[in-house]
């Protein structure tokens, strides 16, 4: 199919672009490399809790967020101040999460275990909840700074892009905490709760600088022209509303899968390449984790413009079936890579299998814009952040699901001592076939709900032509 052409007046100014792709950061520093990097290795490995108790409270703080995700969407959209909708909310919200992350890492160690269950509980569930003060405003503005199909993927498109950034340093967390610069006297050894008790107040600083950025250098397209004006809307009409758009729905479905598909297995393929590839050299574990990692960043920063091209010249649909089918095939090349004789080779499956995942979120959100127009069609206004809440509260569920069985999971393969270095041959089988089987069949769940995905190019064309008849160009 042929790309249509962007109009200069659609396009978003690219400092505003930078800006507002540099808080994408925020997702994986603040949640994906503390829930599916840190959480594991320092709770367990390095505290002793058990994985299933670790499982349960993540679990606890993805349902909270799935209560305030709604709230604090539906309250942006229906805030109204001198400096926008969403912009007051990324200010306060990035200082706030800043100012909680460092106390995960600050646990007092003479607490009981049900000390420190209770410790997590109350840290996360604060820690969350000014979390999405800054995430449901920012995922929300994302769909409303521009009309234009193709410019919603290119806005994507740079978040991705700066995204990879965060996701290359995190990649070295683990390696940097667990290196000779933290050892414990006692043993001599790196000690990964010293080290992360260092390398949390350098995360939190990183939080704050980018979740400041979009709020002061990014505004606000829709609100003058059309949402300052517009009628407030009730928590519950709202969610009804939303539960009435049929497109979404089948976002949330291959969105849903995806999540859990992957989340599910996460710590399972680290403990393979920490008790399989490597015999339990966490330190060497994490080194071959950070050039994953890296390989991955460069690959992926290397495929964004053709992503770009690509997605100018087929529909969204298109692009992520085909990168959900890729995705499987590096997932099944894992099989193969993850092997003691040859420690790094997989990095050759987590670079087909990451890449296609991180080009899948690239369309995602273009398409959650695409979503809020043949919304705004349906209801007559603008509701991009409780769009986006609903969203993310299925994503929340599937976090949550996964979590759970993240624990259970390694539970069930039989996995009892982190301190031994060398684990049973039967548990390392049954931690293989579950890790290789179970995102397979749930990833193929997810490919049957992006086939049903309505809004094409053309269909969204014509969406756009019928909003600027009844309301005018925004």
């Amino acid at each position: 199919m042929t790309a249509s052409s962007t109009q200069e007046k659609d396009r978003i100014p690219l400092l505003q672009k930078l800006m507002f792709a540099t808080g994408e950061n925020m997702n994986f520093i603040c949640t994906g490399l503390m829930t599916s990097v840190l959480w594991m290795p320092f709770f367990n490995i390095g505290l002793g809790m058990k994985p299933y108790v670790l499982g349960l409270i993540l679990m606890l703080y993805r349902a909270w967020d799935a209560i305030t995700d709604p709230v604090i969407g539906n309250w942006s959209d229906n805030t109204r101040t001198r400096w926008g909708r969403r912009r007051p909310f990324l200010v306060v919200g990035a200082v706030l999460t800043a100012a909680v992350y460092p106390l995960f890492w600050h646990m007092p160690l003479d607490l009981t275990d049900q000390g420190k269950i209770a410790y997590l509980i109350v840290v996360g569930m604060v820690y969350f909840t000014v979390y999405t003060v800054w995430s449901m405003p920012y995922y929300g503005f994302q769909l409303e700074l521009t009309p234009d199909y193709d410019e919603r993927t290119r806005l994507a498109a740079w978040c991705t892009l700066f995204a990879k950034f965060g996701f290359f340093i995190g990649g070295w967390v683990l390696a940097f905490a667990t290196s000779d610069q933290f050892l414990d006297p006692a043993t001599g050894k790196p000690d990964i709760v010293i080290g992360m008790r260092y390398t949390a107040w350098f995360i939190a600083a990183a939080i704050l600088v980018v979740g400041l950025l979009p709020a002061l250098f990014v505004k606000e397209r829709y609100y003058v022209h059309e949402a300052a004006a517009q009628p407030k809307t009730r928590l519950w009409a709202s969610l009804r509303e939303s539960a009435g758009c049929r497109p979404l729905w089948y976002l949330v479905g291959a969105s849903f899968c995806l999540v859990l598909g992957s989340g599910s297995v996460n710590t399972l393929g680290q403990y393979l390449n920490y008790y399989y590839v490597n015999h339990g050299d966490l330190q060497t574990a994490n080194v071959i984790a950070g050039w994953k990692t890296s390989v991955i960043v460069v690959v992926g920063i290397g495929t964004i413009p053709l992503l770009a091209w690509l997605g100018r010249r087929h529909d969204k649909r298109t692009m992520i079936t085909a990168m959900l089918l890729f995705s499987l095939f590096g997932h099944l090349l894992a099989y193969f890579c993850m092997t003691p004789k040859h420690p790094y080779l997989q990095i050759v499956s987590g670079v087909f299998e990451a890449s296609a995942l991180s080009a899948f979120w690239l369309f995602i959100p273009s398409m959650k814009a695409d979503v809020a127009d043949a919304d705004e069609l349906a209801t007559a206004r603008r509701r991009e952040g409780s769009l986006n809440a609903f969203f993310s509260w299925f994503i929340k569920v599937a976090h949550t699901v996964a979590f759970f069985f993240a624990g259970v999971l390694l539970e069930l393969t039989g996995f009892v001592d982190p301190k031994l270095p060398v684990q049973p041959p039967e548990v390392l089988s049954r931690m293989m076939a579950l890790y290789i089987i179970l995102p397979i069949v749930i990833w193929g769940l997810g490919l049957l709900c992006i086939r049903h995905y309505p809004l094409d190019r053309t269909k969204m064309s014509d969406i756009r032509a019928r909003l600027e008849a009844r309301r005018g160009a925004v």
